[in-house]
């Protein structure tokens, strides 16, 4: 008994010293730090189109642009719902007024997110298990906002780099990350946990976090820290390969139209995995476009030489434009067209903001038409445009030019 009274104070002492070490945070060897792997995964043509329309949707769902008078509620809507994943997934599949704590109810956007369900219907609220897409997007991409939305409102920035780079953490059985990889991250310990459980939820997510155009927008909005990969992002955000020789220098002096096709699904049927050209559909309007402009040409001018001086040059998939780009993209697509023409999907004119004072022609060289417009013969008007504009640069063209 006393021997053990004797040795009590260091039987005690050896027990506190268990406990604690147990208690405290075990120091982890951070994984080693691989490169970003952001060609890993190449993306099909779909995914690499839905995550340019989702670029510019973030901007839109951020209040960042689109409709002015929605800007103020997508800027501040769900801003006191605290970051957890079950919370926003419950307010998705929950009555219409919980979705309107975390989202503004805006029809402008139903036309630009019916186009981006097409290409990848993952990113619809059903995620493609229906025969018909919801309205609305799925819980995912709306967690996402919600963590951006928090961080601009701090004025924080989060690492591209680092997410990639520790992507192994967001996968299942991934370990949370700790101090140093939080801190390289820009994340805490909150804000990761959330958007691990979005990315678990629907995995799509974390290869669109290397979508060129997401980090491209990223680094723009200010929520991506500028560093490499968001330089490297930049400069890959481009639609120099849909660009066609013939628009770096016009042939023979002809002037060239551009008809871009712009936010719209290739055909009414869903697009095939790697879908390359366009769809009857696409292929129907374009033609009817060109066709229009060549009747009013020799309507308005039935002697002047236009034979072969009208160059008409379409990309070979959609693109995403809007007036915040239309000029960085018309001048990678065909810098020397003339005249160009976005055709848009049904009703994605209104998830833009087109101010004729200073967006389309006269202002600009080119116009925005809806595809229903052109579908139903009312865009008079804007062939008149078209027509106008490039007539002066046709008559002036003085050598004999060979039909193309």
């Amino acid at each position: 008994m006393n021997t053990l009274a004797k040795k009590w104070p260091i039987i005690v002492l050896v027990a506190i010293t268990v406990v604690a070490g147990a208690c405290s945070p075990a120091i982890r060897k951070a994984p080693s730090q691989r490169m970003p792997t952001a060609a890993a995964v190449p993306f099909t043509v779909n995914e690499q189109i839905a995550g340019e329309i989702m670029a510019y949707l973030i901007e839109v769902v951020l209040g960042l642009a689109g409709a002015p008078d929605k800007r103020p509620a997508w800027s501040t809507r769900g801003l006191n719902l605290p970051l957890d994943f079950n919370l926003v997934n419950k307010r998705m599949f929950g009555p219409v007024p919980l979705r309107a704590e975390l989202m503004v109810l805006d029809t402008n956007i139903l036309g630009l997110s019916r186009v981006l369900y097409q290409y990848d219907r993952r990113l619809n609220l059903f995620k493609g298990r229906r025969d018909h897409d919801s309205l609305y997007p799925c819980s995912e991409l709306m967690a996402i906002r919600l963590l951006l939305l928090h961080k601009l409102h701090k004025n924080e920035t989060v690492s591209m780099a680092a997410i990639q780079r520790y992507d192994t953490l967001f996968e299942p059985g991934g370990r949370d990350a700790v101090g140093a990889e939080l801190a390289a991250m820009g994340l805490n310990g909150t804000e990761f946990r959330f958007l691990k459980a979005v990315f678990q939820s629907e995995p799509a997510f974390l290869q669109y976090m290397r979508h060129p155009f997401i980090v491209s927008t990223l680094r723009k909005i200010g929520v991506a820290e500028p560093d490499a990969l968001t330089l490297s992002a930049d400069l890959k955000a481009t639609y120099d390969q849909l660009s066609h020789k013939d628009c770096q220098e016009s042939p023979n002096q002809a002037t060239t139209v551009a008809i871009v096709p712009a936010m719209l699904p290739w055909s009414d049927a869903p697009p095939t995995e790697n879908s390359e050209g366009p769809g009857a559909d696409t292929v129907q309007l374009i033609a009817e476009i060109r066709n229009s402009i060549q009747k009013k040409l020799h309507q308005r001018y039935p002697v002047a030489p236009t034979d072969g001086r009208l160059f008409f040059f379409s990309p070979r998939r959609p693109v995403t434009i809007h007036p915040g780009n239309a000029e960085r993209v018309i001048g990678q697509l065909c810098p020397g067209s003339g005249f160009t023409i976005i055709l848009l999907g049904k009703n994605v004119y209104r998830s833009l903001f087109i101010d004729p004072e200073a967006d389309i022609y006269p202002h600009k060289k080119w116009i925005y038409l809806d595809v229903d417009d052109v579908r139903y013969g009312q865009i008079d008007a804007e062939i008149e445009t078209v027509v106008s504009a490039i007539m002066p640069a046709i008559i002036a063209a003085k050598t004999p030019i060979p039909k193309s």
